[in-house]
């Protein structure tokens, strides 16, 4: 069963049995926007120059949560810097994963369970009932980073989502492989070498997200002291 990033990521960042995302919702929604654009990267339908994100095909694919980043590209007024347009995404992370969400549950890998805070507030789970995809996925990184097989972009890409969003203890369990992986995966994912147009588009959105994140985290840490 083919997977894309978009999904991919999901999976690593949701608990199985609790259905629940393990990461809190900055370095979620600014990852999963990065997924986005290195997805329509990996598909040839966006291009990185200098600092910006360019439209090379608009055409629709099979993906609820692309074609709608697309629309958004085409009725974009002017050409915005990579910085941009995953404030743009992280902000609309929530439609946008919902959409994600409800195509892995259409595949029959996860399931939705409606609930309620004291019986008022809902919310929603999404446990695993198919793990095998994920599994699939896990054991390629693992291939990938503690066996020394050869990695394909998508590989590079997910890993530098995983590396920039705080999933690497939650991709890699097993204490001892974690901290193999933990000491070398930024030099993985910033050292590859893959052809330009893809290797220049996961540095320029990496480097973007790791941006967007902290400058969150500080505005939200200094907000939160003047308020106490």
């Amino acid at each position: 069963m083919n997977l894309d990033l978009l999904e991919e990521f999901l999976l690593i960042a949701l608990d199985d049995e609790k259905g629940q995302f393990v990461i809190d919702s900055t370095h979620l929604h600014y990852g999963f926007g990065g997924a986005i654009l290195l997805e329509l990267a990996l598909r040839d339908k966006i291009s990185i120059e200098g600092d910006y994100v360019n439209l090379k095909d608009s055409a629709y694919v099979k993906e609820v949560a692309l074609n709608k980043t697309l629309d958004l590209l085409k009725e974009s007024t002017k050409q915005k810097k990579i910085k941009d347009w995953i404030n743009v995404l992280a902000k609309k992370a929530g439609e946008l994963k919902q959409d994600t969400l409800q195509r892995l549950i259409n595949k029959g890998i996860l399931k939705k369970e409606e609930h309620k805070i004291l019986w008022i507030i809902p919310y929603n789970k999404y446990p695993t009932s198919d793990l095998s995809p994920e599994n699939k996925v896990r054991e390629r990184l693992n291939n990938v980073m503690l066996k020394g097989a050869q990695s394909e972009p998508r590989d590079i890409m997910l890993l530098s989502l995983i590396e920039v969003s705080d999933l690497t203890r939650e991709a890699f369990r097993d204490k001892e492989d974690y901290k193999v992986v933990k000491s070398k995966i930024k030099k993985v994912t910033e050292d590859v070498q893959i052809s330009g147009a893809i290797n220049k588009s996961i540095r320029e959105i990496q480097a973007a997200i790791m941006i967007a994140i902290a400058t969150t985290l500080i505005v939200t840490t200094v907000t939160t002291s003047s308020s106490s």
